[in-house]
């Protein structure tokens, strides 16, 4: 059994979670729940949950400030939310798990499979280290890292230091500047979406670059970027020439 904790300001918010749970995921326990930070922290401390899933947007404090009390925690966190823009960036960063409400069953039950099989991974820990620097902004963009979870490993390595990312159906292939090549189980457009504030520009279907990184264009074709380091020629699609000039003068 997995041991687990709801937080949620809202009751009626835990007693729909909580059913679901009973219902559909039959290797969670709940041995404690919260409706406020400060609670969460004490009943955490008193059961030692494997898991909490715990609501963002709270009053006083939000369920990001939970992470702040607990700096090696023993446990995993799934964040539950009505607000996908809310830290939602931070959270896909650091390769945390979320779910938006209202809960989606399927997701919900996808969420725990993840659970079951990371309970013996630590690799939690930084992610929670990560994403409380994230939203601290104690780090400058330089230093801002992203996970990059694997079946063996997951990967932080600073946003600057990826090079470009190449798409092949649902997988996407990081290059670093180290000349290190990482392949995740993720598309591409999912990073294109997180990386787009850092200066990363998709060029084609396929390709994902980042724009410092850049050092010439050719105007072979429809065009191609020749990459720092390896100097690789990465393709231009002709329907995003027009925009990938621009985005190099920005």
């Amino acid at each position: 059994m997995i041991n687990a904790v709801i937080v949620d300001d809202e009751s009626i918010n835990i007693s729909n979670l909580q059913s679901l749970l009973t219902r559909h995921c039959p290797s969670i326990k709940i041995v404690g729940t919260a409706n406020s930070v400060d609670e969460a922290c004490s009943v955490i401390v008193k059961v030692n949950p494997d898991v909490v899933f715990l609501d963002i947007e709270m009053p006083q404090k939000n369920g990001f400030e939970l992470l702040k009390y607990f700096k090696k925690p023993s446990f995993d966190i799934v964040f539950v939310t009505a607000y996908d823009f809310y830290g939602i960036q931070a959270i896909k960063f650091s390769a945390l798990d979320y779910l938006l409400k209202p809960i989606n069953i399927d997701e919900l039950k996808t969420t725990v499979e993840k659970i079951e099989l990371s309970l013996n991974n630590k690799s939690h820990h930084r992610r929670l280290s990560n994403i409380v620097e994230l939203l601290e902004n104690k780090l400058p963009l330089d230093h801002k890292k992203i996970a990059l979870p694997s079946q063996k490993e997951t990967l932080f390595v600073p946003v600057q230091s990826i090079l470009r990312c190449e798409s092949s159906n649902n997988y996407t292939t990081f290059y670093l500047t180290d000349e290190t090549v990482h392949v995740i189980s993720k598309p591409i457009y999912e990073y294109e979406e997180m990386l787009k504030p850092f200066g990363f520009m998709r060029c084609h279907q396929s390709h994902l670059v980042n724009k410092r990184h850049v050092i010439s264009i050719l105007n072979e074709d429809s065009g191609y970027l020749i990459m720092a380091c390896t100097h690789q020629k990465i393709p231009i699609s002709r329907q995003r020439k027009q925009y990938v000039k621009e985005a190099l003068k920005e």
